[in-house]
C-alpha cells in the first residue's frame, strides 16, 4: 500500500477510535491502540507493520517522551528518587521472581529460559502511561513524578540485569561482551545527560543562540535538534532514544523557553507522529499460531500485571503513599515496550528462547500495553474520588 494512503488511513482511524473511546469513557489511547490489532494483521489486514511506519513511530515516541519532559519538573523529579528507585527495584524483582516460579514450576523451562522471560515482563515502558496521565492531568503530581523516575531507574535495572545475564547464559558471541562493556557506557550517558540537564547555562544559551537566528520557527527547531541530539547519544550509549529525548525536555523545561515550545512541539506530535505510533503496537499482534500457547500467554499476562502493579504499589506504600496513591504508581509500571523488545531479541539471539515463544512474549508486552491504560484511569478515578469525598467532609465539618 502506498505510504500516504497508509498514513491518510491511521489518522482518520485513530481520530475515530479516540472519539468512541472517549464516548465509552475509555482513554483515547486504547481507541487509538485498537485501531492497530483491528486494522493490522491480527484482524482486517489492511495495514501492516514496514518501514514507513516504524520511522513515524519511533519519531512518535521519541516527541511524546519529549513533551513528557517539557511539562516536567526536575526538582520534583530528583525530590522523589528514593521512592522512584524503590518502585523500579520492586518492579523488577515481583513480575521476574513470579515468571520464573511460573515457567519452571508449570511449564518445565530451563532456569536461564525462565529469568530471560521474566526479564522481558520486567521492562517497563512509560510513553503510554505518559498519555493517559497527561489525559487526566496527572502528569505534575507526586504519583507521577514517581512513576517518571522509576521508569528511567527501570531502564537502568534491566540493562544491568541484560548484561549479567548474557555474559552467564547466552551464546559464546553474547558471553564475549563484557558486563562491563554494557554498563559503563549507559552510566556515562547518564553523566553527560545529567550534567547537561543541571548546567543551566548550556540549554538556554543554545536556545537563545536559535532565537537569534532569522528563519521561521527557529527556537522550535533547535528544541527539536536537542531532542533528537539527546535521543541519538543515549542509543549510541545502549540506551532508550526515548530517555534521551526525556532527559531534553526536562532539561528545557528549566528555561524560560518552556511554555512557548509546548505550544509548539504538541501539535507537530499529536497531529501525525504520535497517532502512528500508538498504532504501531497494536500492529505488532497477530493470533497466528496462538492456540498452542494460549494457557502459557494468559498466565504470563496475568504475572505481568499483577506483579508490576503489586511491586509498584508497594514501593509508592513503602514511602507514605495512601493505597489509592500506591495503586496508581504500580498501574503505571504496568504497560511494557520498547526495552521488553529489546531484551526479547537479545533472548533470541543468544538462543535462550525459541522464536514461538519470542511471539508469545511479543503478544503479552502488547495486551499488558493495551490493558494498562484502561487500568490507570480506574485508579486515578477512584483516588480523585477519595479525595472529592474528604474535602466534602471538611467542608461539612467546617459549616456545623
Amino acid at each position: 500500500m502506498n505510504y500516504l494512503l497508509q498514513l491518510v488511513l491511521i489518522l482518520v482511524l485513530t481520530k475515530l477510535g479516540a472519539h468512541l473511546a472517549n464516548r465509552f469513557k475509555l482513554p483515547t489511547v486504547i481507541g487509538e491502540l485498537l485501531v492497530g490489532v483491528l486494522a493490522g494483521p491480527a484482524v482486517f489486514h489492511i495495514l501492516t507493520y514496514g518501514t514507513f511506519i516504524h520511522y513515524f513511530a519511533e519519531i512518535g515516541v521519541i516527541i511524546l517522551m519529549f513533551i513528557a519532559g517539557l511539562e516536567g519538573d526536575l526538582k520534583q523529579l530528583f525530590h522523589y528518587w528514593k521512592p522512584a528507585l524503590t518502585v523500579a527495584t520492586l518492579g523488577v524483582i515481583f513480575p521476574t521472581a513470579a515468571a520464573v516460579l511460573l515457567c519452571v514450576g508449570m511449564f518445565d523451562f530451563s532456569l536461564k529460559t525462565a529469568l530471560f522471560l521474566g526479564l522481558i515482563l520486567s521492562a517497563t515502558s512509560v510513553s503510554i502511561t505518559v498519555q493517559v496521565l497527561k489525559e487526566m492531568s496527572y502528569l505534575n503530581t507526586r504519583e507521577g513524578a514517581i512513576i517518571l523516575g522509576a521508569a528511567v531507574a527501570d531502564d537502568i535495572i534491566c540493562v544491568v540485569l541484560l548484561g549479567i545475564s548474557t555474559s552467564l547464559f547466552g551464546t559464546a558471541s553474547t558471553q564475549n561482551s563484557s558486563i562491563i562493556g554494557m554498563v559503563v557506557p549507559k552510566v556515562l550517558f547518564f553523566v553527560i545527560a545529567i550534567a547537561i540537564a543541571l548546567a543551566k547555562w548550556l540549554v538556554p544559551v543554545f536556545l537563545k543562540i536559535a532565537s537569534k537566528i532569522q528563519s521561521s520557527e527557529n527556537v522550535t527547531t533547535g528544541a527539536l535538534i536537542l531532542c533528537f541530539g539527546f535521543a541519538f547519544l543515549a542509543v549510541e550509549m545502549g540506551m532508550s532514544d526515548v530517555l534521551g529525548a526525556y532527559i531534553a525536555g526536562l532539561a528545557i523545561s528549566e528555561t524560560n523557553f518552556k511554555e512557548q515550545l509546548a505550544a509548539k512541539i504538541e501539535p507537530i506530535g499529536y497531529a501525525v507522529f504520535i497517532p502512528v505510533f500508538f498504532v504501531s503496537i497494536g500492529l505488532e499482534i497477530t493470533f497466528k499460531g496462538m492456540q498452542n500457547d494460549l494457557l502459557f500467554i494468559g498466565l504470563l499476562l496475568f504475572v505481568a500485571i499483577l506483579g508490576k502493579q503489586i511491586g509498584g504499589a508497594i514501593g509508592g506504600k513503602l514511602f507514605g503513599l495512601t493505597w489509592n496513591e500506591a495503586n496508581i504508581v504500580g498501574a503505571g509500571m504496568v504497560s511494557r515496550g520498547e526495552m521488553a523488545l529489546v531484551v526479547a531479541n537479545v533472548a533470541v539471539s543468544a538462543g535462550l528462547i525459541d522464536h514461538n515463544h519470542y511471539t508469545a512474549m511479543i503478544v503479552v508486552t502488547v495486551m499488558a500495553t493495551l490493558i494498562a491504560p484502561s487500568m490507570l484511569k480506574v485508579f486515578i478515578q477512584r483516588g480523585k474520588r477519595v479525595v472529592s469525598g474528604i474535602q466534602l467532609n471538611k467542608t461539612s465539618e467546617a459549616k456545623s
